[in-house]
């Protein structure tokens, strides 16, 4: 695309195809990498959300504790202790842990928000959010020392 341009006092044509690719292509490329950093930061927080609450999970069903609601207390303390601050890119919207049956459940929630309004392609709202959930049963140790029985007597070791 021919451009004309002043030079020492003389007007002179010019080729301006550099000009016009780099109009499309700049904001194409920056767009493309921002979204590639968003998306790593949030897989980067998702994989820190499933091993934090993994880990209270595993946590919680081999905490001693007399009674349910002392389990509680320091189910409770060790979810306040939770570091929060190493999350790159977004903020956890839930936390939650309970005990039924002796069946230790934690469960969590995150989201990202988005700097740039319309960036998310998947729905309405401008902020990805995910969540996770473990759980173990809790087992007493008698009852651990009698199953280590029986699977002796049935292997026969």
């Amino acid at each position: 695309m021919p451009g004309r341009a002043w030079k020492g006092g003389a007007m002179r044509e010019r080729n301006a195809y550099f000009t016009v690719e780099a109009a499309l292509v700049l904001p194409l490329v920056t767009g493309a990498i921002l979204f590639v950093i968003y998306t790593m930061l949030f897989q980067y927080d998702r994989c820190l959300l499933e091993q934090d609450i993994g880990a209270l999970a595993l946590w919680g069903s081999l905490a001693e504790a007399s009674d349910t609601a002392q389990l509680e207390q320091k189910v409770q303390e060790r979810m306040s202790q939770l570091y929060r601050e190493k999350y790159a890119a977004w903020r956890i919207t839930r936390l939650d842990a309970s005990l039924d049956r002796n069946r230790f459940l934690a469960e969590g929630a995150g989201r990202l928000t988005f700097p740039v309004p319309g960036w998310n392609f998947w729905n309405g709202d401008n902020v990805w959010e995910t969540s996770a959930s473990f759980g173990y049963n809790r087992i007493s140790p008698v009852t651990f020392i009698r199953l280590c029985h029986r699977f002796r007597e049935e292997t026969g070791r």
